[in-house]
């Protein structure tokens, strides 16, 4: 795997990089949100279409954002990935978090971020990578499958989608890095 920045080539050939977060990067951060729909944030503990949630993620001294990255067309945030530790007690995981520009869905995008996120887990010697959706998120799930990641739990009716007052389950799942016929195999992904 390169350092960074990174460019990666998506499937209709577009080209993006892909970067650690800095702190100027809160109002591309901020726009980002902005046009991503408010259905598909559920699944994150702040409201991260406000800008004092943004500013404060930089802020926080307790910040434990173990690695956090964006991704790039033409100056433009179009992904927001992350692994953080932040709510978990156990030093060998971490919470992967990824979301993507609905105009950039569908071509490779999600699929190699989410493989660099797990790349940065094993730097970070994690033993095992936690995340949350919505059950209805079918893409996400995909990737998750391609992998290997079993749900933990269901939480039922957890989540209340604003717009419409529905409710939808939030689904916890797990992957165990340490497990080393997964490593090769996702070796094996990351360098084809």
């Amino acid at each position: 795997m390169k350092e960074y920045p990174t460019e990666l080539s998506l499937i209709d050939k577009t080209k993006v990089i892909t970067r650690p977060i800095e702190p100027m990067d809160i109002e591309a951060l901020y726009n980002f949100f902005s046009r991503i729909p408010r259905s598909d944030l559920l699944v994150y503990k702040d409201d991260v279409t406000k800008l004092e949630n943004m500013e404060h993620w930089f802020a926080a001294s307790n910040n434990r954002k173990i690695f956090q990255l964006v991704a790039l067309a033409k100056d433009r945030v179009v992904a927001k990935g992350s692994l953080h530790s932040e709510g978990l007690f156990w030093s060998h995981a971490a919470e992967l978090n990824l979301i993507v520009d609905p105009d950039y869905r569908g071509k490779g995008l999600g699929s190699q971020l989410f493989n660099i996120l797990l790349y940065e887990g094993l730097k970070q010697h994690f033993e095992k990578i936690i995340v949350r959706y919505i059950s209805d998120n079918i893409s996400f799930m995909k990737i998750l499958n391609h992998y290997g990641f079993k749900p933990e739990t269901v939480l039922s009716c957890y989540v209340k989608d604003e717009s419409s007052s529905m409710t939808k389950d939030l689904v916890i799942a797990s992957f165990d890095l340490e497990n080393w016929e997964r490593r090769f195999e996702f070796y094996s992904s990351i360098y084809r």
